[in-house]
């Protein structure tokens, strides 16, 4: 997978939760989380990462630092964050200093991503009036919060926000901050991406996350040096993909519960544009279709190697990102799922791509 001086590393993998509805209580839904993530925690996985949402039951996370933060008490070893912050949503000062508590708890293991947040629909719930005016505060939280990092007093002047003379009395543990992730699934972003030297993850085909990987290592070996660089403090970059799962004790099992499941999840992604009469973000599709995105993988222990080996090696991928948890599956089908991942599957999964 080597591309010119592109600092390769061995595979990773990570865990990733929408903390979808289901008709349960709340409660008894971010328990089962917490219980994935102490799973995660044990099996020695590289992070767990959720989504944040607004006004759909694709999410009940509106808030990810609370549920960070309780897992950080339950975990020891495991990294933990948002895969995405949406920072438009937030005043920076204020996000400054939570993210200063969760490194501060966790003891440096906090991850961090940064966005503008995928649904303008959302976006208006918090006050936000168009895609520009999130691009605009978006740029503006981050510039912030890199100047906060910076320096024990917070001088800014900006179009949204001032700050002149706020003393900070909390630090990050981490220097000069949190490594960055920034999901993305156009050339255009990835090459922003590379340029920085974000973490990544994509939602695109085995063939266009190969390219678009291609294209991130060759733009990183060329910018890898300039001055000023987000993620300039991560020597090796993640070049993920997210990945549905289902794992049974027969192939049959695994389908069964994984199609019902992926049904339920693709209803909640698709809600909002639904009930405001726009384009689906995510049309019907094939969901085992192997060469369109492959939203989800289900088998027994050996079919779900077969799959995953081969699913890596063609994307290069060095983080695989699963979503154990979705749609309607229950909690003690996902953690079964999970146990069997971890016991049958990860140990040989990193043994095979270790060897390319």
């Amino acid at each position: 997978m080597s591309t010119g001086s592109f600092p390769e590393r061995p595979l990773e993998i990570g865990m990733f939760d929408w903390v979808e509805a289901s008709g349960a209580a709340p409660a008894e839904i971010y328990e089962h989380k917490l219980q994935l993530a102490e799973a995660a925690d044990r099996a020695g996985f590289h992070s767990w990462q959720l989504a944040e949402h607004q006004g759909t039951p694709l999410s009940i996370d509106a808030s990810p630092a609370l549920l960070v933060a309780a897992a950080i008490q339950r975990t020891r070893r495991i990294r933990l964050g948002a895969l995405t912050f949406c920072l438009p949503w937030y005043n920076p000062y204020r996000f400054y200093s939570e993210m200063c508590m969760l490194d501060q708890m966790s003891g440096g293991r906090l991850e961090l991503g940064v966005g503008r947040g995928v649904s303008p629909i959302e976006s208006t719930y918090l006050g936000i009036a168009n895609v520009e005016e999130s691009r605009e505060r978006y740029r503006e939280t981050l510039d912030i919060f890199f100047e906060a990092s910076r320096s024990s007093t917070l001088n800014f002047s900006g179009k949204y926000f001032n700050y002149k003379d706020v003393e900070l009395h909390n630090r990050l543990v981490q220097k000069p901050y949190p490594p960055l992730w920034f999901p993305s699934s156009d050339r255009n972003s990835i090459d922003f991406t590379a340029k920085h030297g974000y973490h990544t993850v994509l939602n695109t085909s085995h063939p266009e996350t190969r390219s678009l990987y291609a294209q991130y290592r060759e733009t990183w070996v060329k910018h890898k040096d300039d001055p000023g660089r987000h993620n300039g403090h991560v020597a090796q970059p993640l070049l993920g993909k997210s990945q549905l799962i289902v794992v049974a004790d027969t192939d049959a099992e695994a389908e069964k519960l994984g199609l019902a499941a992926h049904g339920v999840w693709v209803s909640h992604i698709n809600h909002l544009t639904n009930k405001h009469g726009r384009p689906p973000l995510l049309p019907r599709l094939d969901p085992t279709g192997k060469d369109s995105v492959t939203w989800l993988v289900v088998g027994s222990p050996d079919t779900v190697l077969d799959i995953l080996v081969e699913s890596v090696r063609e994307t290069t991928i060095n983080y695989l990102l699963l979503v154990f948890s979705f749609g309607n599956l229950r909690p003690e089908h996902a953690m079964h799922s999970m146990n069997l991942f971890c016991e049958r599957v990860m140990p040989r999964l990193k043994q095979a791509v270790a060897r390319d």
